[in-house]
């Protein structure tokens, strides 16, 4: 459905040059400018006689205010929050080095001990084993005397070498 609008002379003019230069049918521009009002909240009869470098200049301090507020209330006390997290990790992390290396050297003490205990356990149980072969041997060949007093047989020279 087509509707008509009715503006004056020098709007017409102004509506044929923004159409040509955007190389677009009134109807069509029209609702872009609509549609365009609608979306960014702009009052198109604020924006008369006003000059657009002091729009630029109200909406960029506006902006750098917004952003400060932003820095203040968010950004600020996010990094603090930040830099307070990774000082707390990094206390807790040096903190359970600490920990775990006193348990470390604990353990390695311990594991020393025991390995020690191990040592002498075997070398006791070495001992016991090397004098109970000597007391076989020395049984062995006592052996062999008797059976064999002048070792005509040479089972004793064979005890002998087997034991050496």
């Amino acid at each position: 459905m087509k509707k008509s609008i009715i503006i004056n002379q020098i709007a017409h003019k102004e509506l044929t040059k923004l159409s040509e230069s955007l190389r677009m049918q009134y109807g069509n521009l029209v609702e872009a400018m609509i549609f365009y009002f609608k979306h960014t909240g702009i009052d198109p009869k604020d924006a008369i006689n006003k000059n657009p470098s002091v729009m630029v200049k109200s909406l960029d301090k506006r902006i750098v205010s917004f952003l400060k507020v932003q820095e203040r209330d968010i950004l600020k006390p996010l990094r603090q929050d930040i830099f307070e997290f990774q000082k707390e990790i990094k206390n807790d992390t040096n903190n359970y080095q600490k920990e775990h290396q006193d348990e470390s050297k604990k353990l390695n003490r311990l594991f020393s001990k025991v390995i020690n205990k191990m040592n002498k356990i075997d070398l006791n149980h070495t001992n016991l084993v090397n004098q109970g072969l000597l007391k076989n041997q020395q049984a062995f060949e006592e052996i062999c005397r008797l059976i064999d007093e002048n070792n005509k047989s040479g089972v004793q020279d064979k005890i002998k070498s087997i034991f050496k």
